[in-house]
């Protein structure tokens, strides 16, 4: 199925076709991302509840929103960080554009899991180092090491880390608030003064 098998004006007759609830899912969220619309958790959950109707529901609504889409102004095209100088906070700009907030919380967990797994071995291999015969430092304490080390790897069932998404418009990468959406702090001070 493609995009081209949603009407692209008004329907007269019902859409004719049948297509998985998956693929309905796709269609729909495919028209919404060519509107620009972004979409939260509930969006989705919405998604996947249109998805199990039949077809030509599916493909009106669809019709509905590509031609509303069509009727407003078009956007100047969304400016890219740069390759080699964007600025964290430009990257997390543009992935909480592009990206479901899910999406993104779980690429930072893949991003953050690493850093957290790498700490924790080097945690480990510091206190190894230690753990010299004849070395003042107790074995209790090696121990404590390895075991706060094991703890928090999420190679060992630590994690997932970060446990919320991250923003960086709250506290220099803070716990969003209001993911995925979010209000600079700055732009909030001015409204409620």
């Amino acid at each position: 199925m493609t995009l081209t098998d949603i009407p692209a004006g008004p329907a007269e007759q019902p859409p004719a076709g049948f297509y998985l609830a998956d693929a309905q899912a796709a269609a729909l969220r495919d028209v919404l991302a060519a509107a620009g619309v972004d979409l939260g958790q509930h969006d989705n959950s919405v998604i996947a509840w249109l998805a199990q109707w039949e077809w030509s529901a599916v493909a009106t609504i669809g019709s509905w929103v590509a031609r509303a889409n069509q009727q407003r102004p078009q956007t100047p095209p969304v400016t890219l960080p740069g390759r080699f100088d964007a600025t964290p906070a430009e990257i997390d700009q543009h992935l909480r554009r592009i990206l479901a907030e899910d999406t993104y919380l779980r690429y930072q967990q893949a991003i953050g899991g690493q850093a957290v797994k790498e700490a924790a071995q080097d945690a480990r291999e510091r206190v190894d180092d230690a753990d010299i015969p004849g070395s003042p430092v107790s074995t209790d304490y090696v121990q404590g090491h390895i075991d706060s080390a094991d703890h928090i790897d999420p190679a060992k069932d630590g994690g997932p880390y970060p446990s919320q998404l991250q923003c960086s418009q709250h506290d220099g990468f803070g716990p969003c608030p209001g993911a995925p959406r979010c209000t600079p702090r700055e732009a909030t001070k001015g409204a409620s003064a």
